[in-house]
């Protein structure tokens, strides 16, 4: 089968995006006007706000609307990978309990890799995500906010931004679609006990103890999704 030639908004998008990760734009950053892209690229500007248009659908980017409006770098959130995500897994009929299973895979091989990187940065990094507070709070979000932050920190701590993206995605999905699961007061004191261990392992550069302790954590976890809303593992993962 030919390839199909590529759509010029495609090849537009793909310079944009060349051009903030080139120069190193922060979000917030403002992108050239309109006028000074479509001299720049020589193209209609049809083209240039369908280029732009995909780098919006896909979280890249933002339009900002009025005087002084245009496009402008959005801030790295997994949500919009997350969501892209859900498209191909609807299409595809995968269920909640296997996007929660791929979740527990990831979040095991980042531990992993994480205890094997050299030096002390890995450790330093899930360390100071561990003794940030809320861990063992009552309040809901300050609790969700600690644990979710202490696996964004292994991810970081991975040296793979490729798989942490995908497991933070995966988190975003469910997290949105059934609800942040959260364990009761009561047995919150036990999630930070496991948490910490999971920490001095990867302090320790022990990566055998980090994965099995990593994959014991998110083993409960999954048991405990699956008490709590067992009718919704089956469903099939939507995209919206």
């Amino acid at each position: 089968m030919a390839q199909r030639t590529e759509k010029i908004a495609e090849s537009v998008a793909r310079q944009i995006l060349r051009d903030i990760k080139d120069k190193r734009l922060p979000a917030g950053a403002t992108l050239p006007p309109e006028g000074a892209m479509l001299e720049r690229f020589g193209i209609g500007r049809g083209s240039l706000r369908e280029a732009l248009r995909i780098l919006e659908v896909n979280g890249l980017v933002t339009l900002k609307p009025g005087p002084g409006g245009g496009p402008v770098v959005a801030a790295h959130d997994p949500r919009n990978f997350g969501q892209m995500t859900t498209l191909h897994l609807q299409s595809i009929g995968a269920n909640y309990r296997q996007l929660l299973d791929a979740r527990v895979e990831y979040e095991v091989i980042l531990a992993r890799k994480a205890a094997e990187q050299e030096g002390d940065l890995a450790g330093q990094t899930v360390r100071e995500a561990m003794d940030a507070e809320g861990h063992q709070s009552t309040e809901d979000q300050q609790y969700a906010q600690a644990t979710s932050g202490f696996h964004q920190a292994v991810g970081l701590a991975s040296g793979n931004p490729v798989i942490a993206l995908a497991a933070e995605s995966i988190y975003a999905i469910w997290s949105v679609r059934v609800t942040a699961v959260l364990y009761p007061p009561q047995e919150r004191q036990q999630v930070s006990v496991q948490h910490e261990q999971i920490t001095r392992a990867i302090e320790k550069h022990d990566a055998k103890r980090a994965e099995r302790l990593m994959r014991e954590h998110m083993r409960a976890y999954q048991d405990f999704c699956e008490l709590r809303y067992p009718a919704r593992m089956d469903d099939i993962v939507d995209w919206k």
